[in-house]
């Protein structure tokens, strides 16, 4: 608010200080999603801010950065490391668009599966990496049985995500969760496993 301290708003008179400004100076910041400043009946500054939040971590050779909600792209902080799932991209999948590339008509697809398995605990946990090859095919690498699954497209998302639940709660518990490596859930009503 204060411009790294060379604005400081504390000894100025109320005429002074122009809230639209303020206001606008804090919307800039790449994590403020909504901000309002206005004052109170007694004239104090009050300042409310919606946090602009992280669901996940692009990285590759030449960026590193968090991804919104939205598919914006939001700089890494010196402060603060978010807990999001890694997402890597194969060569070419982004090339011209990589700033936004979850924005795109192509790309928006990839993000509800982001949104998807961000909203849901069990995937959030278990999810630890996820990486869309230069076909557009998503596989993901899991936290506990050390599985690789093979998604495919992000289509029909939550289909994908019960027949891998119920693998999970049926299978793995008698087999072990060690028992399979690979994981493929790309195709209706099967999965194949090695």
């Amino acid at each position: 608010m204060t411009r790294n301290g060379t604005q400081p708003l504390t000894g100025r008179k109320k005429e002074e200080i122009d809230l639209k400004q303020l206001e606008m100076r804090i919307k800039t910041h790449k994590f403020v999603k909504e901000a309002e400043v206005f004052r109170d009946l007694a004239g104090n500054i009050n300042v409310k801010v919606q946090q602009n939040r992280p669901i996940a971590r692009l990285l590759s050779a030449d960026r590193d950065v968090y991804i919104d909600e939205e598919g914006a792209q939001l700089p890494l902080s010196n402060h603060y490391t978010a807990n999001v799932i890694p997402v890597t991209v194969g060569v070419g999948l982004t090339k011209n668009k990589a700033d936004s590339f979850f924005q795109d008509s192509v790309g928006v697809k990839y993000l509800s599966l982001l949104r998807f398995v961000e909203k849901d605990d069990f995937w959030n946990a278990q999810m630890a990496h996820m990486h869309i090859d230069s076909k557009g095919k998503v596989s993901f690498l899991t936290q506990v049985g050390d599985q690789h699954i093979e998604f495919g497209k992000p289509v029909q998302i939550e289909d994908k995500f019960r027949k891998l639940f119920i693998f999970y709660k049926e299978v793995l518990p008698v087999v072990g969760w060690e028992k399979y490596g690979r994981l493929n859930i790309e195709y209706k009503d099967q999965i194949i496993c090695e």
